[in-house]
């Protein structure tokens, strides 16, 4: 009879392996083809010529970190409102205003990225609800005043989209968390004349912190390697990485397949690999901030 300890990995082993049958081989699908062996379309044998030609090309190094920008940016603003919405949560009395705040960020969480995207066009562009506004006040004295924030090289519009899908993703589960540790702490903490950022930087931020580096790692990732909102939005020049990806991967011409998965495996790798070092480095911030 197997031990109580492993019964529950007993009984997730089957959908387990389901998936691991499923993704693993759809992973090795993906590295052939990348190695450009794809008998359908009369390529045959194994070389790593269309990773060459991926490295070779111009636009690879400056995607990628025209990428990490993106990422990076939307991962440390989202997490940085996330933590200060849920703790602002938890230091609130009225249960009305929590009940409010609560069902408005699971209504952020629930809207689709499209409809980001559709609400950065209409909110962000020089014709734009908040251009016109300007306009109509007097504060700028024609539409084109107002600065690019859709299809620009900053990449304001794509960040705009992560974060206001982010930030409802980081704070609710923080939120949980920090409910969870309850007003004993920092009732000790004010007595002995601690203030609110004292209490959130040595008690919340050190026992949420957890939570808030997988939250925050998570739209690292997804910025990282999503390509509807950065291939809507983008700019002519630089591209990021997974809207560069995209193109490829709707181009008519069969042969650029192997150039395409190469290019998908070496996003996974990499992205993987960046996402490890960006939740090293939150890791080490909270530690740096809680000491």
């Amino acid at each position: 009879m197997a031990p109580k300890k492993s019964i529950p990995y007993l009984l997730i082993l089957p959908i387990v392996l389901l998936y691991g049958i499923f993704i693993g081989g759809g992973l090795i699908g993906i590295v052939q083809e990348s190695l450009g062996h794809i008998p359908v379309i009369g390529l045959e044998g194994f070389t790593m010529k269309y990773y060459r030609l991926i490295i070779s090309q111009k636009y690879f190094i400056k995607s990628f970190l025209y990428s990490i920008y993106i990422a990076s940016a939307a991962a440390v603003i989202a997490t940085v409102l996330g933590v200060m919405i849920a703790y602002a949560f938890v230091m609130c009395q009225s249960k009305s205003i929590q009940r409010i705040v609560k069902k408005a960020l699971q209504f952020g969480l629930i809207l689709p990225y499209l409809y980001g995207i559709f609400l950065a066009m209409i909110l962000l562009n020089q014709t734009g609800f908040f251009a016109r506004l300007l306009y109509n006040t007097g504060v700028i004295r024609e539409s084109a005043s107002f600065p690019e924030l859709i299809f620009d090289r900053k990449a304001i519009g794509i960040i705009w989209v992560f974060v206001f899908k982010g930030t409802p993703f980081i704070a609710l589960f923080v939120m949980n968390v920090m409910a969870r540790i309850g007003n004993t702490y920092g009732d000790v903490a004010r007595s002995l004349g601690s203030g609110s950022l004292t209490i959130l930087r040595k008690i919340y931020l050190p026992l949420s912190s957890n939570s808030i580096i997988w939250t925050s790692s998570i739209i690292f990732a997804y910025a990282l390697g999503s390509f509807e909102v950065n291939y809507l939005l983008s700019s002519i020049s630089p591209v990021p990485i997974s809207a560069k990806l995209y193109s490829l991967f709707i181009h008519p011409d069969l042969t650029v397949i192997p150039q395409t998965m190469a290019l998908s495996v070496m996003l996974f790798v990499i992205g993987v690999s960046l996402v490890g070092v960006y939740s090293f480095l939150l890791r080490f911030v909270l530690k740096g901030r809680a000491g």
